[in-house]
């Protein structure tokens, strides 16, 4: 592969671009992946040959039911939320007896609360996990602030592109397979409703971007060649070659055309069907308020009932939902399915999640390079942003951890710290009184509690007192 600086040195933009998206890694195509992540693209909801409308003779029309699952589009939303519901915990080390770097490591903290990382998780997890790859990049915006712990000229953000989007995302990697280049194009709207092309490329050296209106075809570059100052691409990229719902498809079309094909049966069947037994005399007249058929001897009137077969309809729907959740290793946490395990304990929550905990340790793996890659992206940002701490902030280091979701016991947890801590408590009255978040002044409210138990305090002494003294009275 040629040097990427060999690449964007062409006089010829389309040979540059051209070359840009010469991806080393490929993945679905995001419009192929849309059709069975988006309920009103599926197959039914077209499937002129299998589901047909029933036409009368008289023109009237019975339309086929197209009943849709969004079965992918769940699956996506529960991954990401047994992924990131419970927020991404950073531990820092490497710091203890050191200012300067718990200064560093509260500046790091603080620019993740002020980007609004977890949020942020949540939208590029739903995008990984249905779209297959992602690109959060990082950039500052003049803005003087002490956000930081220290007086800034710019504040520090990120934005997440992805196909879900409709960005296309080009990563370029050397032979070594690090990253050498990152693309992306999109469209934009124009005032006049015409429809241009960008296209964007960063490199740990520099960031260059062309366009092309779509009329002639024909890219030109867009203001002047930026320089990265961080010396390295200012964002991390992550990918996977199939979406969580890979391989499920068939399932979910069979649960679809089941309950559309039951849902004709019963649109059929809902009409009253009236049987009559013999020979009716006369005729029925409609104008009376009661309506009377008269039959001859032996003869009946009544109404016949459909019998339908649920058992063996609800047995197949069940099936295929229940493998559907097991092939995807994510429990069913439907309401239906919850309210039926009754008030279970945190051991007995855990038992019943293991799958899906042991699904998100698996993918967790690459969701902690990238939290890294991204970590190390904000430490040389950090590095232009305050340059006296330059030589520490490396020093500083950073762990990731992904907490699978579980529904806490907070007894539970109590208990277990208390064990560890030897039976004694495990936080400060001053902290408990703080994290019940009732009084609007702690230090006075400590007074209090403390004044009421003194006063408890002589009075039971008081009534101890008197006890005894009735005691050596009767004596």
């Amino acid at each position: 592969m040629r040097d990427i600086n060999e690449i964007l040195a062409e006089s010829d933009i389309s040979k540059i671009i051209s070359e840009l998206k010469n991806r080393s890694y490929s993945v679905p195509e995001w419009s192929e992946l849309l059709k069975s992540y988006e309920p009103k693209f599926h197959t039914i909801v077209t499937d002129k040959k299998n589901r047909r409308d029933k036409v009368h003779s008289d023109g009237s029309v019975d339309k086929a039911a197209r009943l849709t699952v969004g079965l992918e589009k769940l699956l996506t939303k529960r991954m990401t939320e047994f992924t990131f519901a419970i927020p991404v915990k950073r531990v820092y080390s490497n710091i203890e007896g050191n200012e300067k770097r718990k200064a560093i490591a509260n500046a790091i903290e603080e620019i993740y609360n002020k980007a609004h990382i977890d949020a942020e998780n949540i939208k590029r997890g739903t995008a990984y996990y249905a779209s297959c790859e992602i690109f959060t990049m990082w950039y500052t915006t003049d803005s003087p602030n002490t956000l930081y712990g220290f007086e800034s000229r710019r504040k520090l953000k990120c934005q997440t592109f992805s196909p879900m989007d409709g960005c296309k995302l080009y990563p370029l990697f050397d032979e070594k397979g690090d990253l050498i280049a990152m693309s992306f194009e999109y469209d934009k709207k124009t005032s006049n409703e015409n429809t241009v092309v960008f296209f964007e490329t960063f490199t740990a050296e520099k960031h260059k971007k062309w366009k092309h209106d779509g009329a002639n075809g024909v890219w030109e570059e867009v203001g002047q060649e930026e320089t990265i100052s961080i010396n390295k691409i200012p964002g991390a990229y992550l990918m996977r070659p199939q979406p969580v719902f890979d391989g499920l498809q068939p399932l979910r079309e069979d649960l679809e055309y089941t309950l559309s094909r039951n849902s004709d049966v019963v649109a059929y069947n809902s009409a009253p069907i009236l049987k009559v037994k013999g020979e009716i005399k006369g005729s029925e007249n409609k104008g009376e308020s009661r309506r009377v058929y008269r039959v001859m001897e032996g003869g009946d009137v009544g109404y016949v009932s459909w019998a339908q077969s649920d058992a063996a309809l609800k047995y197949h729907i069940d099936n295929l939902l229940k493998f559907y959740w097991m092939q995807a290793q994510m429990p069913d946490i439907s309401f239906e399915n919850m309210k039926s395990l009754g008030n279970i304990g945190y051991d007995s929550r855990r038992t019943l999640l293991t799958d899906a905990h042991l699904k998100i340790g698996e993918e967790s793996g690459p969701w902690i390079e990238f939290l890294q890659r991204e970590c190390n992206v904000i430490k040389a940002f950090l590095k232009e942003l305050n340059v006296s701490w330059r030589d520490e902030i490396d020093n500083v280091v950073v762990e990731h951890i992904i907490t699978p979701f579980i529904i806490e016991d907070e007894q539970a947890q109590i208990d277990m710290h208390m064990k560890a801590n030897g039976g004694r408590p495990v936080e400060s009255q001053r902290e408990s009184i703080q994290r019940i978040g009732k009084s609007q002044n702690v230090d006075e409210t400590i007074k209090q509690i403390n004044e009421e138990a003194a006063q408890e305090a002589i009075r039971q002494a008081a009534a101890s007192t008197a006890a005894m003294e009735g005691m050596f009275s009767a004596e």
